[in-house]
């Protein structure tokens, strides 16, 4: 027996980085297709989806949304100091990712805001409802936080822990969450230290191993997760990605060569954008060659 032979709901509306995923096990326990809306704590409700199920509609009587065109937002990731250009809801592309910044017209402070969230443009409009707004969809964090199961963060401290823990010899790491197999999963991409042979199942578990070994001994004070991370990581799965030996120091090299501050050369550790890690030679990731003007190197540095 299932919740809908019981229960005859009229709607069910979720939310949340992850709910995309699990829209399917919903509507086969509960009978209802969920209507998917976009929220945040700083800014009440930013978009929803209408009665087609496509893509989630903006509201923008409640905040004044700009977008961080990803080429903007890969600039500011290699230099913090540089200042991201933004462009309005009737400037963004279909097809193209931005972090979004908002402000509040109702309550909130009336100061531009960075959610620190990456959203994806599916369409200019929605033309089956004929709805002459830009359609979105969630994509991922932009900030040093891995969102797990919608639950709680990890944070790049408690990730580099786990990896040392493991003993396992390496140069240097990157991680961000991503959908493999339409299931959000947590991916590391990792460089052996010199010498050292190992698989990418059997380093993803021993990553695994510690992440358990950590919750159990800090009982979720560390990570700030309802559940522990066993039933967590069963919900996301673990996936490593070895890179080519010298991915880290040619990385490095290529960034020094481009002109980049000392303390702009190494990649962010979490959440690295798909330039970054096209850069760092991951297989998974391929990335249309765009030329970059002198303007747009002297602007990043």
């Amino acid at each position: 027996m299932l919740p809908k032979d019981i229960w005859s709901l009229k709607a069910i509306i979720g939310g949340g980085a992850d709910s995309a995923a699990f829209v399917e096990r919903v509507k086969e326990l509960w009978g209802r297709e969920v209507l998917e809306i976009y929220i945040g704590t700083d800014g009440g409700i930013y978009a929803t989806q209408t009665w087609d199920h496509e893509g989630m509609t903006f509201i923008p009587n409640l905040n004044f949304f700009e977008f961080i065109p990803e080429r903007e937002w890969f600039k500011w990731q290699l230099d913090h100091s540089y200042q991201p250009k933004t462009i309005l809801l009737d400037e963004v592309k279909a097809g193209e990712s931005y972090e979004i910044v908002i402000t509040n017209f109702h309550g909130g402070i009336m100061t531009r805001y960075r959610v620190g969230d990456i959203i994806k443009i599916t369409s200019l409009r929605d033309e089956k409802l004929n709805i002459d707004t830009p359609q979105m969809s969630f994509h991922s964090r932009a900030d040093d936080f891995v969102d797990i199961a919608s639950l709680g963060r990890l944070t790049g401290r408690v990730i580099r822990q786990a990896i040392e823990n493991t003993g396992i010899p390496y140069v240097d790491w990157v991680a961000r969450k991503e959908l493999i197999d339409n299931k959000p999963a947590l991916h590391f991409y990792l460089e052996l230290g010199e010498g050292h042979i190992a698989g990418e199942e059997s380093v993803a578990t021993a990553i695994r191993e510690q992440f358990k070994k950590l919750d159990r001994r800090h009982r979720c004070n560390l990570y700030n997760l309802i559940g522990d991370m066993e039933t967590v990581l069963g919900l996301e799965p673990l996936k490593v990605t070895l890179l080519p030996r010298n991915a880290f120091s040619n990385y490095i090299s290529q960034r020094r060569s481009e002109g980049a501050a000392a303390s702009n050369l190494e990649p962010p550790h979490v959440n690295p954008s798909d330039e970054v890690l096209s850069m760092l030679g991951a297989p998974e990731v391929v990335v249309e060659a765009t030329p970059v003007t002198e303007a747009e190197r002297a602007a990043a540095r």
